[in-house]
């Protein structure tokens, strides 16, 4: 317990250092680290055997992306309209692979046929790796700070649902949710978590760290909603992928903690479907 605290301690340390201190290249360098981790993580979970063919098909992604929309874009407030839609593709994908969720370990295993595999790795990194930059370059120019606060709003959010999610479960937590994939979580957990993520969102929006997120109550609390559900399917969809290979953590450079993708497999899908769902109501409006 007290290397998990102490490690948990350094990593918040860092991350705000990175949020907050870092200029926006070292934070693009930080982003892009976190993805190949990520990525030679993911590989055996996908079904490779050698990470080579999956880690070169994520490098030549994430070469694409930057070629086609440059970093450099974004801190001008300048987003490419096909990133706005990789985020609402991103949104489909998740909302898609609830049933295949929900069913395991029926149909378990698609994700390893060839092909499908490089597919459903790149679309579940892809959109977190530009979803970073995007949110990270909000209004840059203006205030250097503005994105830090923006994405770490949305983190907390995670954070709020999963603390909220691990009490509730210890102290009511009785009807399990999805036990084939992840026995420890529970029904009253996840109302537990998004309560209290809602309250942190709340507060968050009333001391204006969403900026022009927070100017259309709405949008923002419904691209809130998504943000909290869709991380715990973040997390449900990695225990499933680790359950079918038969592997406990995704790696072992966080001691107490595990691998990158232990981290971050819930903001993989809370950061693009916020966006997203956020994108398509304005659109709406």
């Amino acid at each position: 317990m007290g290397t998990r605290i102490a490690t948990a301690i350094v990593l918040i340390a860092i991350v705000m250092l990175w949020l907050f201190v870092a200029d926006y290249p070292i934070f693009t360098i930080g982003a892009l680290a976190a993805y190949a981790v990520a990525a030679n993580e993911l590989a055996p979970l996908l079904g490779f055997k050698n990470r080579w063919p999956f880690l070169i098909v994520a490098a030549m992604g994430a070469s694409l992306c930057f070629f086609f929309a440059p970093p450099g874009l974004y801190v001008t407030d300048v987003i490419p309209q096909w990133v706005n839609y990789l985020m609402v593709l991103s949104l489909v994908f998740w909302v898609a692979m609830f049933p295949l969720v929900k069913v395991f370990p029926t149909y378990s295993g698609f994700w390893t046929r060839p092909g499908v595999n490089f597919a459903f790795g790149l679309i579940l990194l892809l959109p977190f790796l530009m979803a970073l930059l995007v949110l990270r370059s909000h209004h840059f120019a203006a205030d250097y700070n503005s994105g830090a606060y923006l994405l770490l709003s949305v983190m907390v959010l995670v954070w709020a649902a999963d603390s909220g999610a691990y009490f509730t479960g210890r102290a009511m937590g009785k009807n399990k949710l999805i036990p084939a994939v992840s026995p420890n979580k529970t029904r009253e957990g996840l109302y537990g978590g998004l309560v209290l993520a809602l309250l942190a969102l709340s507060l968050i929006d009333y001391f204006g760290f969403f900026g022009d997120y927070g100017n259309d109550k709405l949008a923002l609390t419904l691209a809130g909603i998504a943000a909290i559900l869709f991380s715990v399917e973040g997390d449900l969809v990695e225990s499933m992928l680790k359950r079918h290979a038969g592997i406990k953590d995704s790696g072992r450079i966080f001691p107490g903690h595990g691998g990158m993708l232990d981290r971050i497999d819930s903001q993989l899908a809370a950061l693009p479907c916020f966006l997203g769902l956020h994108f398509i109501l304005e659109r709406l409006a």
